[in-house]
């Protein structure tokens, strides 16, 4: 090959290789700026996406009973979805398409990508949902079968809402990393959890809307929080409800302590009577609610009614002074057979205090006089009441809030005799069941007085684990400050007992959950129950608390080295407050504490 020969070649071939210098500039240069791109997309997505859980959380938060009724909550979640919508759409781009076929971050991405657009669907099934919903309540629905057909539309709709969201893909759900399988996670947490609020939605709203239909009769047993039981007040008055097309009618209530029970005709078994025969629960109506378990002080409350009055029962209500005066806030004052007018600022003072004004213990006729007008008057007050919430025009959003403290508090109960019902009681919170993780602080009055509402109760709980030893300890302080100068009726002393004026006698009895072992009190004071109380635990022991005077008592108990327990409400008018771990908590509804 000649020179000129041989240079041109070497020319050519730095040329080729020059060009190909380029070209794999070129290259380099697209795939940086795709690159680049591509992540300035993915981060506006995630951006984005970011924002829609901003606005979920502020729609979650805005997502109570009585919000449904407002614009809030909508709101929020149409701009969640107008997130997502804008995150699914750059996480979708043709930029990113070539991400897909890399093994490990095309499937991160694919995850992303869906759940971006699941969480857009979620948002907008939302928002329908709110929107019916509030067009429903927001009907007419004065007359009893207006209410019942609302109910069954509430059904309907959450029924369809569930099936929207049961159709929504949330995407792959294995090999993920960190933070995406944490969204992943919780997104399917909580649309499950949505999912079975909706079910129990659907459950309580068809069961309501079948009782309201009737023909049903369930038994109302007025409790008054002025002497307490075990999650309920004192259950004081009865009678019968009865519903016919979504028409309530209440019978004349009966003091329960003018219709006790013949011994042998309502026998307890189980746990109650294991724990509690001993006070005979199946004879006298105010020894009913020494157990927290509505579901089974509701049955023998029907099963008492029965023998007393022949009058069998589809289910029983519990309704309380608390419960009364939630209702009143939305009613307005209520005018009584007398003339008189009761106002919900002074109900509470009234049915805890003012009524017992002037009454004693000792059988004059005066007292009896006395007595006999306070029953009649406070029968009057409960008709009252019923009628104005089935009559008057109300307010949704003042109702929804006080079904939702009512229910919350223990301040309303419901049992029912129908499987499918008290299924549906259970899933809305009132039935007042116990769990295998239910804890309560409850303090029982013994004294035949109105005191409760004089003694403050405060939990002090600590857990600490040692190896594999777990033990807890539940420091619950009383303190009695009854004024002088109250009535016997209400100060006592109830005749017989032998106590002195302002003296509270009555038990403690802490619930535990079903992991606790080894029950004490320190000090070994005598133990009036202790065992299996339905799924959890219960140890109870005296508490006799002079006027002025305080006592402390402390449970002692180990515990599985990890858990949680729920602390349920103990219904009285001034909550328990609890204590653990730098955070203070009150039993006005059940909360939750871990360790």
């Amino acid at each position: 090959m000649s020179a000129r020969a041989g240079g041109e070649a070497g020319a050519r071939g730095r040329t080729s290789r020059g060009r190909r210098r380029v070209v794999v500039r070129v290259v380099v240069a697209v795939v940086v700026v795709w690159l680049v791109a591509a992540v300035v997309v993915l981060v506006l997505g995630l951006l984005d996406a970011s924002h829609g859980m901003t606005d979920v959380q502020q729609a979650k938060a805005r997502l109570s009973a009585s919000d449904i009724v407002s614009q809030h909550p909508t709101a929020a979640l149409a701009a969640a979805g107008h997130d997502f919508d804008a995150a699914s759409g750059l996480l979708h781009s043709p930029l990113l398409a070539p991400l897909d076929i890399v093994p490990v971050v095309g499937r991160q991405l694919r995850s992303v990508q869906d759940l971006s657009s699941a969480s857009a669907q979620v948002a907008r099934i939302g928002v329908h949902a709110i929107t019916e919903a509030r067009a429903i309540l927001h009907q007419p629905h004065h007359s009893g079968p207006d209410r019942v057909t609302a109910l069954r539309r509430l059904v309907t709709l959450a029924n369809a809402t569930d099936a929207g969201l049961a159709r929504i893909d949330t995407g792959p759900s294995t090999a993920l990393i960190g933070p995406v399988a944490s969204k992943h996670a919780t997104l399917v947490r909580d649309l499950t959890d949505v999912r079975t609020r909706l079910a129990h939605a659907s459950a309580v709203a068809g069961t309501v809307a079948d009782v309201l239909q009737g023909p049903k009769t369930y038994l109302l047993v007025m409790a008054n929080n002025a002497e307490m039981r075990a999650g309920s007040g004192d259950f004081l008055e009865v009678g019968s409800l009865t519903t016919n097309d979504g028409h309530l009618t209440l019978g004349q209530l009966k003091p329960t302590v003018t219709i006790p029970v013949a011994p042998g005709k309502v026998v307890p078994t189980g746990d109650l009577a294991a724990r509690w025969g001993w006070i005979k629960p199946g004879q006298d109506w105010r020894n009913l609610g020494f157990t927290p378990q509505f579901d089974v002080n509701g049955p023998l409350a029907a099963q008492m009614w029965q023998a007393t009055t022949g009058q069998m029962v589809d289910g029983v209500l519990t309704v309380d002074v608390e419960a009364l005066h939630r209702f009143m806030e939305v009613t307005g004052p209520i005018t009584l057979t007398d003339g008189s007018v009761v106002k919900a600022t002074d109900l509470v003072p009234f049915l805890v205090h003012d009524q017992y004004v002037g009454l004693t213990d000792n059988p004059t006729g005066k007292a009896a006089l006395a007595e006999a007008q306070r029953q009649e008057r406070l029968g009057s007050l409960a008709k009252a009441t019923l009628d104005a919430l089935q009559n008057q025009a109300l307010d949704l959003r003042s109702l929804a809030d006080a079904m939702t403290a009512a229910t919350q508090g223990r301040h309303l109960l419901a049992w029912s005799a129908d499987p499918a019902a008290e299924q549906a009681w259970v899933s809305g919170g009132v039935a007042g069941k116990l769990s295998s993780d239910s804890a309560m602080a409850a303090v029982i009055n013994r004294g035949g007085n109105k005191l409760d509402q004089y003694l403050p109760v405060d939990a002090g709980l600590t857990i600490s684990t040692t190896g594999a030893r777990t033990t807890g300890a539940l420091s619950v302080h009383l303190f009695n400050h009854t004024p002088p100068g109250q009535s016997q009726f209400l100060a006592g002393p109830y005749p017989g007992l032998g106590l002195s004026y302002g003296e509270y006698l009555g038990l403690l009895a802490v619930n535990l959950p079903s992991g606790a072992r080894n029950l004490t009190v320190d000090g070994n004071p005598p133990i009036a129950a202790i065992g299996a109380e339905g799924p959890a635990w219960v140890i109870a022991t005296q508490v006799d608390v002079k006027m002025g005077q305080d006592e402390r008592l402390v449970v002692r108990f180990t515990l599985p080295a990890h858990g949680r327990m729920t602390v349920l409400p103990t219904a009285r008018l001034d909550p328990v407050t609890w204590k653990y771990r730098g955070q203070t908590h009150t039993d006005a509804a059940p909360f939750t504490l871990t360790w």
